[in-house]
């Protein structure tokens, strides 16, 4: 059979040619009652989209947005923006799903088992409580959204100032003794790239800031284990436990990771006799995060 397009079907006969999805979407075109969930309300969301009580995998949600979609000259139809709540380290899913299919379940002829909705309030309870229509922007319950910050040749910049890391080049001569604790934080945030803005019109900011510093003692260079440039034998290498929290800027997400812990070494390079910090070893991954960004 040919299907030409601006030809009405029976509704049976599109549904087959083409998917359920589909013909829920058309069939749900018709008018709806005002929306009985609200944004920032939570749900409970059946991630399966079975329809069916017996088998929904109920998941925690957020109702992020309810926007009605012009299908035709004549025709509109409501839609639930859900976002669902995140697995750590990764970002929440989001799903953009018709009033009807949130509310009614699909009741297809000769699938009696579909008779609920993909929505429901959370706990299990009736939908409702949200006063007004529903309608706007918003989030909340256990989704997180940082806003999105741009200069005027589109880079993405950071949530503060970005450490100057180029004028760490200029230092005063190096004194005896381990580094100024000041100087000595600010050359581990710009090593290895832990504090560097967005390079002009792209993303990927990144800021580095230190929850705990603490010296841990000093050793003679080791050739072998000190193996960073600028070192000699009779180098003192001052070393520090540092934890902080690390964050990477992008258009569509932020990365956060926090409770990172690491040994940072600083010593004196003597073929420019400024102090130079680098990482020395890892203790501690910390936990990551994923960040929606809004406009």
């Amino acid at each position: 059979m040919k299907l030409k397009l601006g030809n009405a079907l029976p509704t049976p006969v599109f549904c087959f040619l083409a998917g359920i999805a589909l013909c829920g979407i058309v069939q749900n075109a018709h008018a709806q009652g005002p929306p009985k969930f609200h944004v920032g309300q939570r749900v409970e969301f059946d991630i399966l989209e079975t329809g069916d009580p017996a088998r929904a995998k109920w998941v925690n949600a957020t109702i992020t947005n309810i926007r009605v979609v012009r299908l035709s000259s004549t025709q509109t139809q409501t839609n639930y923006e859900v976002t669902v709540d995140p697995q750590r380290g990764r970002l929440p899913q989001v799903l953009e799903i018709s009033q009807r299919l949130a509310e009614q379940g699909m009741t297809y002829s000769g699938d009696a088992s579909r008779t609920i909705g993909f929505i429901r309030a959370a706990g299990g309870g009736n939908a409702g409580g949200g006063g007004g229509n529903g309608m706007g922007n918003g989030g909340g319950g256990g989704v997180r959204y940082d806003k999105l910050h741009v200069d005027r040749n589109n880079t993405v910049l950071a949530d503060r100032a970005v450490l100057d890391c180029e004028s760490l080049y200029h230092q005063p001569p190096a004194k005896p003794g381990p580094p100024p604790t000041e100087l000595a934080k600010e050359l581990i945030r710009c090593s290895a790239g832990y504090e560097q803005p967005s390079a002009r019109g792209a993303d990927g900011a990144r800021t580095m800031d230190i929850t705990q510093f603490t010296p841990t003692g000093s050793h003679r260079w080791r050739y072998g284990v000190d193996s960073a440039f600028g070192g000699a034998a009779g180098s003192v290498v001052y070393t520090y436990r540092v934890k902080f929290d690390l964050k990477t800027y992008y258009r569509q997400h932020n990365q956060l990771e926090t409770g990172v812990e690491k040994i940072f070494s600083c010593y004196v390079d003597t073929n420019i006799h400024q102090w130079y910090c680098g990482q020395y070893q890892s203790v501690n991954d910390g936990q990551r995060t994923m960040i929606l960004v809004k406009p």
